[in-house]
């Protein structure tokens, strides 16, 4: 079965959809290996070494999608990024991660929104079939767009047995996610400066995105690679993921996977996944957002408790079962 794959998410550094994209292409064992097809160059293939790649130069992303994407031949398309090329009459698969860019379009930049919005509805139509990543975006997808829920299947995100506990506890409190507004980071920014000192490091992980935010003291590393960040994780004293909206949420995740104590907010699969194994609070609540941060940091043994609860819920969502999912959505 020929399998091509819409690849602009693995342009870059791998973040979100990226990480969705190789952590499920990585483990599809379709004959012959799937074709990641993109309109630059993908320089991180870790992972990736089993699959095909084709890249056909263009100066936009989504004009080679709509112009160039349908001209290759496959069985099955399937694309990961949201939309579809919207003529071409290979049958297809779409994942919907969120839908902000119509309904948060201040959160993104033009391009995106233009990209996004101007081939959403026509790519739910056009599907064979739609995968969401959480029952939140599914539902979206039906009230928004009329798409019949028979339609939908939940083809969640995922952690690895990589993701998991160590030993030891630092001097910091973690988040972990693009550097823009839309992630609360303003929120946190906030709360962390009304905590009196002596008080752990802020730590900020991840690239600048847009908008412009006043980072105070905060040490921010940049984007890292999985064993920098795997032992950001596990030497959080706390990881704080104060996102106004998410699709799915992916790095609360893996601080669960982790061992990390969580504090997160109500959106996406967030509550899904984490369960009891995490403090949760309403998105924009910094009043809730100071009250649990200082509960985590000043009791010892609720972060024991939640250090133990978290990889267990983590377990519950693992890559491998994503992919068969998805295997099975592109058989049709």
């Amino acid at each position: 079965m020929n399998v091509v794959i819409d690849g602009r998410a693995l342009v870059g550094h791998r973040t979100g959809i990226g990480v969705h994209t190789a952590e499920i292409a990585r483990r599809l064992t379709f004959d012959p290996p799937p074709l990641i097809a993109a309109h630059a160059e993908i320089d991180d293939r870790s992972g990736l070494e089993r699959c095909r790649f084709r890249i056909d130069r263009a100066p936009l992303g989504v004009l080679w999608q709509q112009m160039m994407l349908p001209r290759i031949e496959a069985d099955v398309l399937w694309g990961p990024h949201g939309t579809l090329p919207i003529v071409g009459r290979t049958p297809a698969v779409v994942t919907i991660h969120d839908f902000t860019a119509i309904t948060m379009p201040g959160r993104h930049r033009l391009k995106t929104i233009l990209s996004y919005d101007l081939f959403i509805g026509r790519s739910l139509e056009r599907a064979r079939s739609i995968a969401a990543v959480s029952r939140a975006v599914a539902e979206e997808a039906v009230r928004g767009f009329g798409v019949p829920r028979s339609k939908i299947e939940i083809v969640p995100n995922g952690v690895d047995e990589f993701f998991s506990p160590g030993e030891g506890e630092g001097d910091y409190v973690l988040f972990v996610g693009t550097l823009e507004p839309r992630k609360g980071l303003a929120d946190l920014l906030d709360v962390w400066s009304s905590i009196a000192r002596p008080k752990p490091r802020l730590v900020l992980c991840g690239s600048a995105g847009w908008g412009k935010l006043d980072l105070g003291d905060a040490e921010v590393t940049g984007y890292v690679d999985r064993e920098q960040l795997r032992a950001l994780y596990r030497g959080a004293l706390a990881f704080v993921y104060p996102s106004h909206y998410e699709g799915f949420g992916i790095p609360p995740l893996e601080a669960l996977a982790c061992g990390a104590p969580v504090i997160a907010t109500r959106t996406g699969a967030i509550p899904e996944f984490a369960g009891d194994a995490a403090l949760l609070i309403e998105p924009g609540d910094r009043d809730g957002l100071r009250d649990a941060l200082l509960r985590l940091l000043r009791d010892a043994s609720l972060r024991r408790e939640l250090r133990a609860r978290g990889p267990e819920r983590a377990m519950l969502y693992r890559w491998d079962r994503s992919a068969s999912l998805m295997m099975e959505l592109l058989r049709g």
